[in-house]
């Protein structure tokens, strides 16, 4: 029996009158409604498809009756799940269609009982609203992005009106007016005409520019317009062409174009494909959102518009989608299963007396049946075989495989560039038809089907497009090995997200492959990894060592270019142990040092942190019996025990085993890890298809050899052993936790001398020394006895020896076997040098007590201990000897001597600098005695000042008297200087210079009686008597040049206060006074104004006097002009008259022209 007997039709002799693709919109023509006719006998109106009309129309019909908001529909569904085809016959029974045969789609259709109830109530409902309107369409083959022109334009078209807004409008207002016929006939008549074109739709389109349509108006309208061109005027400024509507424009034009006398019928409006004609693009999809708003919500169109909207996609399955959530609330989602069940009645239904001999052939190959794909997620479980029969020649688990396959190939989202799985079905049982029962159809049939459209639409390449075409012409293996690089390329557009379990294994393949269940399976499985190693050679495919064995990938020019930089890394490596053995070792080291480092070690009350160093080297560092030590020698395991064993049991160094188990499967899968790791690097990030899948494969690689890596290390780090010196095992649930209770094993054992300062009241002590110079700070920690009889002090006294610095002693105290912190050791350094038990000099050998001690600088201070004593009355005298050196606002308190001393000897010395100094004044005194007092250091050096006090006190008394005086005497010896200098061109400067010369040669600033007030009483004296001179040459001057003013008749002119104001002007309304009353005062005025520029001023009155006088004259004759006058030497009576002759001409000339003063 050959497969073409047992359907119900011959598929060879049944046709898909659509080619199995439900094309959206308004059918018209004849072939369009055979089509039409053809989907509706075979369209099943069950399951999600019967679910999903329901849904619409209740909704629908519920939203007229209340008259409310009227919501959207969404109908999604996977590539080829017959949403387009839903959408359509939802279109055609809205209006019950009439076809050519003059049957309507309702009668055609097996509707269920519950869905023609309803369509017959929305008919119902029709005759009160003035019956019913669909309209459909693509909106992306529509008015391109804007969407209410888009959806106009499909409303447009259902009532026979232009797609184009202004000559949709147009037209209707040809029909409001009445004379559209009249108005076609003539264009139609009287328009040029064209080969296969219609005139009038040629005109219309030309409407702007037509002077037939002008003609034809007024032939039906004689009054319209003067003239033609006032006509085309006319429509150009009425109709213009929009790029959008408003919303309420847009609701105008669909009542205008659709409703009955003014109100609407009950109208829908379906839209194909929206899901692709938004794609990503925010700004459409809120344009959508809208449109379907305005649908809904707007009063004038009364809740009668029912708009559907069709995608592959859910609402929620993007952000973008979402938006259209709160619109589109009536959701129709199509699976799977509704396809199955049109398939199955559409296409394969089989003759019911072909059904046994089906069952049989099942029953006798169930067994290889089931074996095909096991431990996929799409594998073969029982449920499939009661569909068995039903789905011969597909098998349930290469239906699910394409299932899983085309989704993965649509790129577009709306399975516009596939072809619909009806489609495939169709041409699948064709091209089984003439072969015997048990032959069924490969999973790659479908390869054959929608490779040109991969590779047009970019989701295969070119080159391996053509490489399987080649094969394919070739002979039988060849034929093999095309379908075989076919299956290979379907199985890796799947899914990476989802772990599938399929992968392109030999058996894989061959269980995709098998065609005839019952003859040459075995010969198939046997020929299928030969052909695949042939592939791996010619360079065609890769193979790949992955959790499910080997898999094979596609392998291009590019991919090979990958593969063979792959082979290249791994052959680099191999060659280079040492750099291989470095990476291992890096990964064992990383581990170690992360788990130790978790570790969080401390000893005592105090809580002491004791770090964990690590070692990995052969050998331990010499410091190790100081420092807490980890070491991970890399030995067998007999090694390890001996060197574990070997140690001294009192030895606090920690033993690591890394077991060395599995180096060779660690270094192998190091290899291929860094290998394909470098080819990702070099190669980079991929930009072709071909470049991409091997990216992807070398990427698959690389997680694989991650994978095998930690799988291995694993397996090493879980037996890891620690152990202690002497041997003794150390547990814990993993490596931090050993190494955790190993280190405070160890740290006992390393800082052995730590319990004897293990007190937590060590802060208190520094507290005390150092901010009180407490000498009992011990008493802190509950010591009341002398302070080196502490044992830490002890310790540490007894280390420093004649001299230490703090940086030697923190050093050793730091380290086993004390282990101490640092409040410890300073605590106890602090409180010794409170309690005089120890000295302290900073780095510039200064004395500093406990108070004054910075702590940051314990590391440079030097620490002796103290040899002389004394009694508390030789302290406080020395104390009070040191607050009377000491600068006023400073003191000296109880434990501060010792730093404070050199504070008080410091400024002692300056106040005896102070007592003398560069000549006049005379040498400064001795300071011997405090020079040798400088010479002692702590108690010594308190026991040699008090030894001196009394002498001390009396010289630095002595010091400060000279140095007051000295200070008095050089503020007059200045101010004498200052008096010399002004007196420069007096008779006393003389007199003057020669005394202080003298003083200076003698240094007798400071003699008695006072050389220095006489002489500045001198040139006091000279300064003023020259300074009033001067001011009676002024006054003297000034009140000549004033009285000849008085005497000018044209100054006369004027009254006091323009005077006045004029002498102010010009700075002359007084004669200026002069203090100098004190010597500060004379010196002031003389600064102010020296003896020459006296004398200038005084030369400069009469001019000054002059201006007043023009300033005058130009006030009482703005016009005059004044004019300079030659004013040469005359010698003789002739001169004179020459003179004379010139002024008088030049006066004239100038009298011609106005006043003049000459001058």
């Amino acid at each position: 029996m050959l497969n073409r007997e047992i359907y119900f039709n011959d598929p060879l002799q049944n046709h898909l009158a659509n080619e199995g693709v439900a094309t959206v919109k308004d059918d018209l023509t004849k072939l369009e409604l055979d089509i039409l006719e053809y989907e509706l006998r075979t369209f099943v109106c069950d399951g999600a498809y019967a679910e999903g009309l329901e849904r619409i129309l209740k909704s629908y019909i519920d939203s007229v009756k209340r008259n409310a908001k009227q919501p959207c529909v969404w109908i999604s569904g996977f590539f080829g799940s017959g949403k387009s085809h839903l959408a359509k016959m939802a279109r055609a029974l809205w209006t019950n269609q009439t076809l050519n045969n003059g049957q309507t789609a309702r009668s055609i259709v097996d509707l269920p009982s519950n869905i023609a109830a309803l369509l017959d109530e929305l008919s119902t409902q029709a005759t009160q609203h003035n019956g019913l309107h669909a309209a459909s369409g693509t909106l992306s083959s529509s008015a391109g992005k804007n969407v209410r022109l888009a959806f106009l334009s499909i409303i447009f078209k259902s009532v026979g009106l232009p797609e184009q807004y202004h000559l949709a409008r147009f037209v209707m207002w040809l029909k409001e007016e009445g004379i559209y016929d009249q108005v076609r006939e003539y264009v139609t008549t009287n328009a040029k005409k064209r080969e296969g074109k219609d005139p009038w739709e040629h005109e219309l389109k030309n409407l702007h520019m037509s002077p037939v349509v002008g003609n034809a108006i007024l032939n039906a309208m004689p009054g319209f317009a003067p003239s033609p061109v006032e006509v085309s005027k006319m429509i150009r400024s009425q109709y213009q062409q929009v790029k959008d509507v408003s919303n309420d424009e847009m609701v105008t034009a669909v009542i205008d174009a659709i409703a009955i006398n003014g109100e609407l019928p009950l109208t829908l409006v379906v839209l194909d494909e929206v899901q692709q004609y938004i794609g990503d693009d925010i700004d459409t999809a809120m344009a959508v959102q809208e449109l379907g708003e305005t649908c809904g919500e707007d009063g004038r169109l009364d809740s009668k518009l029912l708009f559907i909207g069709t995608g592959q996609s859910a609402l929620t399955s993007t952000e973008n989608l979402q938006r259209l959530m709160g619109r589109f609330t009536v959701n129709v989602q199509l699976q799977d299963t509704d396809v199955d069940s049109v398939i199955r009645k559409v296409i394969l239904q089989k003759n019911e007396s072909a059904r046994s001999s089906i069952q049989t052939v099942i029953d006798n190959e169930l067994g290889e049946i089931s074996r095909h794909l096991r431990g996929s997620i799409i594998e073969h479980n029982k449920d499939d075989e009661k569909w068995m029969v039903a789905d011969y020649p597909l098998l349930p688990v290469r239906r699910r495989f394409w299932e899983k396959v085309l989704p993965a190939l649509d790129k577009t989202g709306t399975g516009s560039q596939l072809r619909n799985q009806l489609r495939i079905v169709h041409e699948a049982t064709k091209s089984t038809a003439e072969q015997p029962l048990g032959c069924v159809v490969p999973a790659d049939y479908i390869y054959e089907q929608i490779a040109t459209k991969l590779l047009n639409s970019g989701v295969i390449g070119k080159d391996i497009y053509e490489t399987i075409s080649r094969l394919k012409a070739g002979n039988s293996d060849q034929k093999l090995q095309s379908r075989l690089l076919a299956l290979i390329l379907l199985i890796s557009k799947l899914p990476t997200d989802i772990e599938s379990g399929i992968a392109a294994t030999a058996d894989t393949l061959s269980d995709l492959l098998l065609e005839n269940l019952q003859e040459g399976k075995h010969e198939l499985r046997a020929l299928v990894p030969k052909l695949l190693t042939q592939l791996v050679d010619d360079g065609l495919v890769m193979p790949m060592q992955t959790a499910v064995g080997e898999e094979y990938r596609l392998q291009t020019v590019e991919s090979q270019q990958w593969y063979d930089m792959y082979r290249q890394q791994e052959n680099e490596l191999k060659a280079n142990p040492q750099k291989l053995e470095y990476f291992r070792s890096q990964e064992i080291q990383q581990f170690v040092r992360k788990q130790v480092a978790q570790a969080r070690i401390t000893q005592g009350d105090v809580a002491e942190p004791r770090p964990i160093n690590l070692e990995f080297g052969p050998e331990l560092p010499s410091d190790a019996d100081k420092k807490l030590y980890a070491w991970a020698p890399e030995v067998p395991e007999k090694n390890f025990n001996a060197l574990a064993r070997g140690a001294d049991p009192d030895s606090a160094t920690i033993y690591i085993h890394v077991p060395t188990s599995q180096r060779d499967e660690l270094r192998k899968a190091i290899i291929e890890l860094k290998a394909a790791e470098t080819t990702i690097d070099v190669r980079g990030t991929a930009k072709t298809d071909a470049g991409k899948e091997a990216y992807a494969a070398m990427e698959y690689r690389f997680k694989e050899a991650d994978r095998a890596k930690k799988a291995i290390l694993k397996d090493i780090f879980s037996q890891i052993q620690v152990k202690l010196a002497g041997g003794q095992e150390v547990e814990g649930e993993n490596l931090a936790e050993q190494i955790q209770n190993a280190g405070k094993l160890a740290s006992q054992r390393l800082f052995s001398k730590f319990k004897m300062a293990d007190d937590k009241g060590w802060a208190k002590v520094y507290s005390r020394a150092s901010t009180q110079g407490d000498p009992n700070a011990l008493e802190a920690i509950g010591h009341n006895d002398e302070a080196d009889k502490h044992p830490v002090c002890s310790e540490i006294k007894r280390f420093i020896g004649l001299v230490k610095t703090g940086k030697e002693i923190i050093d050793n105290f730091k380290d086993a076997p004390y282990g101490w912190g640092k409040d410890t050791i300073e605590g106890a350094l602090f409180a010794m040098v409170a309690a005089g038990v120890i000295n302290a000099k900073d780095a510039q050998e200064r004395p500093v007590d406990a108070k004054s001690l910075d702590r940051s600088s314990v590391t440079q201070t030097k620490f002796r201990p103290e040899n002389v004593t004394l009694s508390k009355l030789q302290i406080i005298k020395v104390r009070g000897l040191i607050n009377a050196l000491l600068p006023e606002g400073k003191n000296c308190g109880a434990n501060e001597e010792q730093s404070k001393l050199s504070q008080a000897i410091a400024n002692a010395k300056y106040i005896a600098r102070s007592a003398g100094g560069e000549a006049p004044l005379p040498l400064a005194p001795n300071t011997t005695i405090l020079t040798n007092l400088e010479m002692y250091d702590g108690n010594e050096q308190l026991q040699q000042a008090y030894d001196a006090k009394d002498e001390i006190e009396t010289q630095f008394k002595q010091w400060q008297d000279q140095a007051d005086l000295a200070k008095h005497r050089v503020n007059q010896w200045n101010e004498l200087k200052t008096a010399s200098r002004l007196c420069k061109d007096l008779a006393i400067y003389s007199t003057i210079t020669e005394q202080m010369d003298s003083i200076e040669s003698n240094r007798s600033l400071l003699a008695e009686p006072n050389p220095i007030s006489p002489l500045l009483k001198q040139a006091e004296s000279a300064l003023r008597d020259a300074i009033t001179a001067k001011l009676s040459e002024y006054e003297e001057e000034f009140n000549a040049c004033h009285r000849d003013l008085m005497d000018d008749t044209n100054w006369t002119k004027l009254d006091d206060a323009k005077r006045q104001t004029l002498l102010e002007k010009r700075s002359l309304s007084s004669i200026p006074s002069i203090n100098l009353s004190s010597p500060a005062a004379v010196y002031d005025a003389i600064e102010a104004t020296s003896f020459e520029q006296w004398n200038d001023r005084i030369s400069a009155l009469p001019g000054r006097f002059d201006a007043a006088l023009k300033d005058a004259i130009n006030e009482l004759a703005p016009k005059v002009k004044h004019i300079r006058i030659n004013k040469p030497m005359i010698e003789s009576e002739d001169d004179l008259q020459a003179w004379l002759t010139d002024v008088e001409a030049q006066l004239r000339s100038e009298l011609a022209n106005g006043p003049v003063v000459p001058s």
